[in-house]
């Protein structure tokens, strides 16, 4: 066996495309059907996973994927799936999916309440200083939230005791971000003096952690900034310190550095395989963490490029020199 298929799968493979297929932890990797049947080249970018049927092209012009099945069905015209993998394996997949499907478009719209700045003037200035007063229009930022109580009654937020006792404190003193997904509201405190800084409302549930995204200045590309606070993406994403926009897809958020969920979370939502990682770092967080991180996650990226802001704590500080730089 190899993994989840039948050794003869392997030579199936190699009779079929042609190639020797190369094994690893996670992965059956071989020449893709559609992309490179004639191609005699040893870089081969089909993936099979070894842990469930299913496969994907990593190939900038196919990037094909799908359920093993349709590799069979594209190389003999029928499907004899069930020569190389036992039919309790595929309906066990099939059932998990469609249960992880059904939770994924359950999720409900959140709604987000009308902006109005001249009631909460001091957010507004708060949000112009951490803005470096850059003139975005606030109808720009995606996802900001000013009426906490507008808020949580427009989508019948549950009324937790925690939510209960500190819903006024984050009406009068925090501006908040919803997430991509709607799964989670990201408040942050106005008055840095306040011990309580940051507050993380659950909205509903979802199998991956959720994230603040910002656009990038290319779509194809597959660079993806990552930072802790999203106050660290807006800089850069507003004044280009890296000078690295046009060549970025997406910037990401999640108010917490445990990049390894955020990554999982990237590669399913955004359908970016082996993606360029650029880490806008936490001058708290050592260059260990960072290493141990590229080797935990070696299969999913490609590279990994580390950023410190050398004139204060991070890059959502008034100053920022990014010349602390390391290619891991």
């Amino acid at each position: 066996m190899v993994g989840i298929y039948n050794t003869d799968f392997i030579d199936y493979l190699e009779e079929k495309l042609k190639c020797k297929a190369k094994i690893n932890s996670s992965n059956i990797i071989v020449r893709c059907p559609w992309c490179e049947l004639n191609n005699n080249k040893d870089h081969y970018h089909l993936h099979i996973s070894i842990e469930a049927p299913i496969f994907h092209c990593f190939h900038a012009s196919c990037e094909r994927s799908g359920i093993v099945r349709k590799i069979i069905l594209a190389l003999e015209g029928k499907d004899v799936s069930s020569k190389f993998i036992s039919k309790e394996v595929l309906d066990n997949f099939k059932k998990k999916r469609s249960v992880f499907v059904d939770k994924e478009e359950t999720r409900k719209n959140i709604i987000l309440p009308t902006l109005n700045p001249k009631s909460f003037i001091l957010k507004q200035l708060y949000l112009d200083k951490r803005m470096k007063f850059s003139n975005k229009p606030l109808t720009d930022i995606n996802g900001l939230i000013f009426d906490v109580h507008e808020f949580i009654r427009i989508n019948n937020i549950q009324m937790t005791e925690t939510l209960l006792r500190i819903k006024e404190y984050l009406h009068s003193n925090f501006i908040g971000f919803l997430t991509e997904h709607g799964t989670t509201a990201i408040f942050r405190n106005i008055d840095d003096s306040q011990t309580m800084r940051y507050y993380k409302l659950k909205i509903q549930e979802s199998n991956f952690i959720d994230y603040y995204k910002l656009p990038g200045g290319n779509p194809n590309s597959k660079k993806i900034v990552l930072a802790e606070g999203i106050f660290d993406i807006f800089g850069e994403h507003i004044f280009n310190y890296l000078n690295i926009k046009n060549d970025v897809k997406l910037y990401a958020s999640v108010l917490s550095s445990k990049y390894s969920m955020l990554l999982k979370s990237l590669i399913y939502h955004e359908q970016i395989f082996h993606p360029d990682l650029i880490i806008l770092s936490d001058n708290g967080i050592p260059l260990w963490q960072y290493k141990n991180f590229k080797k935990e996650a070696s299969s999913m990226i490609n590279t990994l490029k580390v950023f410190y802001n050398k004139k204060g704590k991070d890059f959502g500080d008034s100053k920022v020199s990014p010349t602390d730089y390391y290619a891991l």
